[in-house]
């Protein structure tokens, strides 16, 4: 609902004038007060028929797609196309959600379809009433024996999070962090900041990658799981807002990852302790500032 006021003319209006059956999650209202405009439906979900589902970091949105004139989006991101039983796991959190805004039971009818493919997946749908996503990258983390690979515009990784990344690159397995090193929200940037150097000292990779902004939310251990979805790293996305992530245990996929994933990481700068220790008193102190608001950033 809050989401919904950041564009004019306003996009329901555009639809039901249209046709479009449009539902507002959690609208922002006065009489009686709302206070639940903190918790945002962030999921991303299209699905064809119950058999095709999109799902990824990409937002509908103008700037996600090259302006006439421009050779890129303003915004890069990366968005999956799944087909099989999956599809209809992604549909299943959108008729919740549909449920849940609109009071509809029965909003389509869900088709099973066969296996299309060799990977094995799951739908992981977090919310501020669950603790899955959090608990899922721990274990994940815990596990990898060579390597961790994250990308994600949105880095503020919990406590509980911080520890498992540390002791894993202390223990040799190449642990990766990739961020933008234009970001479209500064103060997201500079709270990163802050509390990256308790990464680096332990032998965590940090990069930045060129502009222009880059949303894409990636995560893999070594060469056959992978989570892609919604969720950034960050309280706001553990622990406030409505996400969906997929799980993915396949080796062919995971190597597709992993070359996007080099190729940008051969591109990008890496982050130095030297780097961080050599920031002004003043932009230490602003950084500082902005990362006592990491949780509800």
């Amino acid at each position: 609902g809050v989401g919904a006021l950041y564009s004019w003319p306003r996009a329901r209006r555009i639809l039901e004038r249209e046709g479009v059956r449009c539902a507002t999650f959690l609208p922002p209202r006065l009489v009686p007060p709302s206070f639940s405009v903190n918790l945002r439906n962030h999921r991303k979900i299209l699905v064809a028929d119950g058999a095709i589902a999109l799902t990824g970091g990409a937002n509908v949105r103008e700037r996600y797609l090259p302006t006439p004139g421009e050779d890129s989006p303003r915004i890069r991101d990366m968005h999956f196309r799944l087909q099989g039983p999956i599809a209809a796991q992604i549909e299943a959190v959108f008729r919740h959600d549909w449920q849940f805004v609109t009071g509809e039971a029965d909003l389509v009818q869900v088709v099973d379809f066969e296996s299309a493919g060799s990977a094995v997946c799951r739908a992981v749908a977090e919310g501020p009433d669950m603790d899955r996503l959090t608990e899922l990258l721990v274990g994940a983390i815990g596990n990898a024996r060579r390597r961790i690979a994250i990308m994600t515009p949105y880095f503020l990784p919990p406590r509980e999070m911080m520890a498992p990344l540390q002791a894993a690159a202390l223990q040799g397995v190449d642990v990766t962090v990739i961020l933008p090193a234009e970001n479209n929200l500064p103060y997201v940037h500079r709270a990163s900041r802050h509390m990256l150097w308790e990464l680096v000292r332990r032998r965590v990779n940090v990069y930045y990658q060129p502009p222009p902004f880059v949303h894409s939310k990636l995560f893999y251990i070594d060469d056959d799981y992978a989570q892609i979805g919604s969720a950034n790293i960050d309280s706001r996305s553990l622990r406030l807002n409505f996400e969906l992530n997929v799980e993915v245990y396949d080796r062919a996929f995971v190597g597709t990852l992993h070359d996007h994933f080099t190729h940008v990481r051969e591109q990008s700068r890496k982050v130095t302790l030297e780097e961080l220790d050599g920031r002004s008193l003043a932009t230490k102190l602003i950084d500082g500032g902005a990362w006592l608001f990491a949780p509800y950033l």
